[in-house]
């Protein structure tokens, strides 16, 4: 009864439900919705704007917005700025960086940064866009993308500032363009700087943007706009007095950056002078006024500088390294000396607050007197060792001056250590990291190689003992070795090695050159008496084995096979087969006999064959190790000249002369490369190097050899035609060191001599190019081109004096007058002979040209293009070119960036390089290369239209650049006619339909 009433009532709400879903339906059919009400999705900033900005208002918007958004905002900008300051060391015996950090270098957390981005950006979203502090938030944003590094936003940023807050009053100007003032240009918008509230109004943001936008441009390396914009703010007669001093610290910035350091001088004083950037920069630009008069030598204004900087009280370390600038100072200055300076350095050490800088006190006392006692400078350099401190600057800068002084004297592998010293503790960001890199791999193959050449001098001078004598020699080896091994550490600097040292046939003269053992170098070069060999063996020995106890055959007992399994030498630890004392020095002592000592001696003339070819192969080594990676010119000759006094007949000795040649040309020395070019053309005639210095370049050059120096002379002209003339030099070098001399050299030389133009002096550019024309006369192309040069060299003064004075007639609206149809004739360029027209020539013309005018045109000829197709059975390299016409900088950038991000993800394996090239002032290529060949080009040709869009660069329109692959050759004789529509039109006929 009871389940049936349940399902009853079940059934009941079932109906139920189902009737009025009926009826709901029944009702929608009946009646329509009524419309729903449209939701405002504006910000609330735009719904502000369209009510009344009354009194009330105005002072909530503007209080809200400073203390609860703008405060905080500008909190947290200034504590991650103090942060950066606090983390950064400073090297305070180069030029200061400009400011306390480097934007590309900050390594910031971009959250902390995002935050203000985010707090002053909600300020502008939230609160009404006439209250006085939005512009103060949007400076807070734009300084953000700054210190991000996000140029692009940061520039935009400040911009907007300047557009949208432009002064709309009618008493002042209704456009952000300018307006004349008493005939100087004013962008800035008018404060009011008198009166007795004026210090208490409220500054417009704008004046300050347009110094942030110069800073960007600053950046961004794009000194002439920075300049202009200067110059304009400069000259304005209502740019406020209260940021000249900021306005004259981005004048000297410029300057500093560019390396135009005399110029700075003047502009700095007045930021020092006139700013508000607070003490410890004030400070900073101080120390580096201090540092600018002293690279100048005026040394009295330098140490009032430094002074300056102990004035302004600021933190301990720039307080203590002004100290340490007067000393140095004072040293070179009238009336100073140099023990007077160390004086003044020593009287620190004894006071209290110095002792932080103790260890920079005794690295500064060596600086002073490195040149002139160079072993007084190593003492206190040891001293500065000694001291515990947690300054890792200051220890790289302490290793390297021991390294420094070792390197002058000469003594590489006491230099080599001391430099690998100092690669183990220097930062990323330290100065000198390339060369201390570069000269402590050098140094080390330099020291490998000298040791050798010593280790074979000793086993051919023993070999040479009669076997008696040879034989009571290795014995007594034998032992001394022995007894080395089981001598306590503390006595083995003792050890000379017992009788032998003594020995009269060890004692015989080396042959004299400069890497001969001398005898008060403390150690035996002979290398049984080695004791650098014996100490290197015993703590190879202790690394591998452990403190071993003094037991016979230890190796043989059950535990030391436990410990010798599980203490196995590493990979790659063994001793080069060559170096015969680490080879003994890792053998167990009782392995040790005369056979052992004996076999490694060249008694054989086979085995003296060999020695003798090791010492050649190495000495030619160590003569390019020299040159090609020490820079040092004057020890490869010193090598080559022992190399020849040994061995005369060298097989190669045609290249050692002629590289002797070469380098004492570069040092001026030309009776003695006039020698070995006579040497070279005599006895080695025929050879690729007599026909370098006969014809200037080498016959039966191989095609891999002349592809591999083509790439890389291609990529140093792009390199030269960008501007990047580091880039071309160290290429230079790269294909000198690497190919030696081939078919391009004549290319390369005047490519190097035209970047020595580019960066040095007139002077210096002069005497490359008049290297070029003496060493190439029978190169007619490469001197024809040297010759031009030569002349337009010669006539830059007189070029540049004409121009000055050169004037133009101008219309009513100041344009210049041009008349196309006049060509240009400098005053030294003798003028054509003119003629005067014949009448008779000229009346039949006449009636020549009306009786052609009835006779039908001839077809149009065929167009003449300079440009043509490479071989098909030769590999020619090809670029892939995107073109631009008229576009913003900003987009050729982010295209850029954004193919080398393509590049490195899709195409890693073919290192693809990435770079824009202007070739005229309109027209930009963004260049992408090397391809092997057409084939490889047109495959990436293809690619790139197709992702282009989508997916490289989707936003910049399609219609805004074009694609095209383009050869070398074709390339240069591009950059030589700018025609790139006619090129364009060759690449449509040629390779593909457009």
């Amino acid at each position: 009864m009871n389940c049936s009433r349940s399902l009853y009532m079940r059934a009941w709400l079932v109906g139920l439900m189902m009737c009025s879903g009926v009826l709901t339906v029944f009702g929608q059919n009946q009646a329509p919705d009524k419309p729903q009400k449209q939701e405002d999705r504006r910000p609330p900033s735009e719904k502000m704007a369209e009510k009344p900005f009354t009194f009330k208002r105005k002072v909530v918007q503007n209080t809200v917005t400073r203390y609860n958004y703008y405060y905080h905002a500008k909190l947290k900008l200034e504590a991650v700025l103090k942060g950066i300051n606090q983390q950064r060391q400073d090297n305070y015996n180069v030029f200061l960086p400009f400011y306390p950090f480097t934007v590309e270098k900050l390594n910031l957390n971009s959250n902390d940064l995002d935050s203000v981005i985010q707090k002053a950006s909600v300020a502008v979203q939230i609160h009404d866009p006439r209250g006085r502090w939005i512009d103060d938030c949007y400076l807070l944003v734009g300084k953000a993308y700054y210190y991000k590094g996000d140029w692009e936003n940061a520039a935009n940023t400040f911009k907007y500032i300047n557009t949208t807050f432009a002064p709309k009053k009618k008493s002042e100007y209704n456009t952000v363009v300018g307006r004349s003032e008493d005939s100087r240009m004013s962008i800035s918008t008018r404060e009011k700087e008198k009166g007795m509230f004026s210090r208490l109004r409220h500054k417009s943001a704008r004046n300050e943007a347009f110094l942030w936008q110069a800073r960007v441009h600053l950046e961004q390396k794009q000194y002439d706009e920075a300049q202009s914009l200067l110059n304009i703010l400069e000259g304005d007669p209502y740019f406020p007095k209260r940021l000249e001093g900021q306005l004259a610290e981005l004048q000297a910035y410029r300057f500093y950056k560019q390396g135009r350091y005399a110029e700075t001088i003047d502009p700095l004083i007045i930021a020092i002078k006139k700013g508000n950037s607070g003490r410890d920069q004030k400070a900073r630009m101080s120390f580096i006024l201090g540092q600018l008069y002293a690279s100048q030598g005026i040394l009295d204004s330098a140490m009032n500088a430094f002074r300056n900087v102990i004035s302004y009280k600021p933190d301990a370390t720039i307080d203590f390294n002004a100290r340490v600038q007067i000393a140095r100072c004072n040293t070179k200055a009238n009336g100073g000396s140099m023990d007077e300076s160390i004086a003044a350095l020593q009287s620190m050490l004894r006071k209290e607050r110095f002792i932080p800088f103790r260890d920079a006190i005794y690295y500064n006392m060596a600086a002073l007197c490195a040149n002139e006692q160079p072993e007084r400078a190593l003492d206190y350099l040891n001293k500065s060792l000694k001291i515990e401190s947690a300054n890792s600057l200051q220890k790289t800068l302490t290793f390297k001056g021991i390294a420094d002084i070792y390197y002058s004297r000469k003594d590489y592998a006491a230099a080599q250590r001391y430099y690998d010293s100092t690669a183990a503790v220097m930062g990323p960001d330290f100065e000198e990291a390339a060369l201390v890199n570069t000269r402590k791999e050098a140094l080390g193959e330099v020291v490998q190689r000298t040791r050798l050449i010593r280790q074979e001098d000793s086993l051919q001078q023993i070999a040479a003992m009669p076997p008696a004598l040879r034989d009571s020699l290795l014995a007594q080896q034998v032992t001394a070795i022995r007894t080395a091994r089981t001598t306590p550490e503390k006595e083995k600097g003792r050890e000379r090695g017992g009788a032998a040292a003594n020995n009269p046939a060890f004692n015989n003269n080396f042959p004299n050159n400069s890497l001969a053992p001398k005898p008060d170098e403390g150690s035996g070069d002979w290398y049984f008496y080695n004791v650098g060999s014996k100490s290197s063996g015993y703590s190879e020995f202790k690394r591998r084995w452990g403190n071993r106890p003094l037991a016979d055959n230890w190796r043989r007992s059950q535990g030391a096979a436990a410990a010798f399994n599980n203490n196995a030498p590493a990979p790659g630890t063994e001793a080069p087969a060559d170096d015969v004392a680490a080879n003994i020095s890792q053998l167990p002592a009782d392995s040790i006999n005369t056979s052992v000592l004996a076999a490694n001696l060249p008694v054989t003339p086979e085995k003296l064959a060999e020695s003798r070819g090791k010492q050649m192969d190495t000495w030619f080594e160590l003569g390019k190790l020299y040159h090609d990676k020490l820079e040092d010119p004057r020890e490869a000759i010193a090598s080559y000249d022992s190399l020849l006094e040994r061995f005369p007949e060298h097989p190669r000795k045609a290249e050692i002369l002629y590289s002797l040649y070469v380098w004492h040309n570069k040092l001026n020395h030309t009776q003695q490369a006039n020698q070995y070019k006579q040497m070279v053309m005599t006895q080695f005639a025929g050879t690729n190097y007599a026909n370098i210095l006969q014809f200037g370049l080498p016959k039966d050059e191989s095609k891999e050899k002349t592809n591999a120096v083509s790439a890389i002379y291609d990529t140093a002209y792009i390199a030269y035609l960008t501007g990047r003339y580091d880039t071309v030099f160290q290429l230079k070098k790269l294909a000198d060191s690497s190919y030696g001399y081939s078919s391009l050299q004549p290319k390369w030389d005047l490519l190097e001599a035209m970047a020595i133009i580019k960066t040095q002096s007139d002077s210096a550019g002069k005497a490359a190019i008049a290297a070029i024309i003496n060493k190439y006369p029978g190169e007619p192309a490469i001197l024809n081109q040297a010759n031009d040069i030569m002349e337009a060299l010669n006539r830059k003064a007189e070029v540049t004096d004409y121009l000055s004075r050169l004037q133009l007639q101008r219309d009513s609206s100041e344009t210049a007058i041009v008349d196309e149809n006049i060509s240009i004739r400098y005053p030294w360029q003798t003028p054509q002979p003119q003629f005067a027209a014949d009448s008779a020539k000229i009346a039949q013309a006449q009636a020549d040209s009306l009786a052609a005018a009835n006779v039908p045109p001839p077809p149009p000829p065929p167009p003449v293009t300079p440009y043509r197709l490479g071989d098909e059975k030769t590999a020619v390299p090809h670029f892939v070119v995107m073109y631009f016409n008229r576009v913003s900088k900003v987009l050729v950038d982010e295209a850029v960036a954004q193919f080398s991000r393509y590049n490195a993800e899709k195409h890693a394996a073919e290192k693809l390089e990435t770079s824009s090239f202007v070739l005229t002032p309109t027209e930009i290529m963004v260049i992408i290369r090397l391809f092997p060949d057409e084939e490889k080009a047109l495959g990436y040709f293809d690619e790139a239209v197709r992702s282009a869009a989508t997916v490289i660069i989707p936003r910049i329109k399609p219609t805004e650049y074009k694609f095209f692959i383009i050869s070398r050759e074709n390339f240069i004789l591009l950059n030589n006619t700018k025609d790139i529509n006619g090129y364009r039109k060759f690449f449509g006929d040629n390779y593909i339909t457009e």
